[in-house]
């Protein structure tokens, strides 16, 4: 296995213990490995970065941001 391998295995691995250690949200967990793997020169910067001009990044986070509302306003409980 070559060097770029094996160290978009370590990444994987050390983000699948943050994820079961559970100290970090998942968000931040995966901005980190986002990170490590521009600072070891896994990813180009065009690369990391593209998805987040995906329609669908802009919809999943409207939807995440309306739940969190409706949940924090007691809407579901009255509906439910």
């Amino acid at each position: 296995m070559t060097t770029p391998q094996w160290l978009s295995i370590a990444t994987l691995v050390g983000m699948m213990a943050l994820f079961i250690w559970g100290r970090f949200r998942y968000d931040v967990t995966a901005i980190i490995a986002l990170l490590a793997a521009l600072a070891l020169g896994i990813v180009s910067p065009k690369d990391a970065f593209s998805g987040f001009s995906d329609d669908i990044v802009i919809i999943v986070g409207s939807a995440l941001v309306m739940s969190a509302a409706m949940q924090r306003s007691g809407l579901i409980e009255r509906a439910l």
